[in-house]
């Protein structure tokens, strides 16, 4: 019982510190340093991400076997939500949204990375064509609208969650608190 938990709390640190790298990453990539600094700095987070992707491939060996006799490989299920991009829709087996534009940009990014947290300056600067007075805010309404199309699609469900006081991620099938 003990190596579970113990595999279970490695690799909620281990998400954890692929949630600080990626911030990291994203704050010196916005940042305004020296290109000597900014390679350097850009190979240590390269190096870190290495070392993660280890650590989790290591925690994953070591829960192996004993998930296999727990529970049998099946095959992944479908998707809950199907993206058509050439529609802007979102889709569950029982019907359709249309999202715009934007909406679907913010989620096509988010679900293509899930557990990544954006901030909003990285939403606005991976969807904005030009940066005329967009304010952090507006992603805000943007995420709230998505967040009612997603209920509309699963009452029940969370897609986009938020990291407060740093942005949002994107996690499947997660039942919202307000619901439990």
């Amino acid at each position: 019982m003990t190596d579970k938990t113990d595999n279970h709390e490695g690799a909620q640190l281990s998400q954890k510190a692929f949630l600080l790298v990626s911030l990291l990453e994203q704050q010196v990539r916005k940042s305004d340093i020296p290109p000597d600094l900014y390679q350097r700095m850009a190979a240590q987070i390269t190096e870190l991400n290495g070392v993660l992707g280890d650590l989790s491939s290591h925690l994953k060996a070591l829960a192996g076997p004993a998930s296999t006799i727990i529970a049998p490989a099946s095959p992944q299920p479908p998707p809950l939500l199907v993206m058509d991009t050439l529609r802007f829709t979102l889709s569950s087996p029982q019907q359709s949204v249309k999202l715009t534009k934007l909406e679907f940009k913010f989620h096509q990014l988010m679900a293509t990375h899930p557990r990544q947290v954006f901030s909003r300056s990285h939403l606005i600067d991976s969807s904005y064509t030009d940066y005329a007075d967009i304010c952090e805010r507006t992603i805000d309404c943007h995420i709230r609208k998505l967040r009612a199309k997603h209920r509309q699609l699963y009452p029940k469900l969370r897609f986009i969650h938020t990291m407060y006081g740093v942005g949002y991620y994107y996690a499947e099938s997660e039942v919202s608190t307000e619901q439990k």
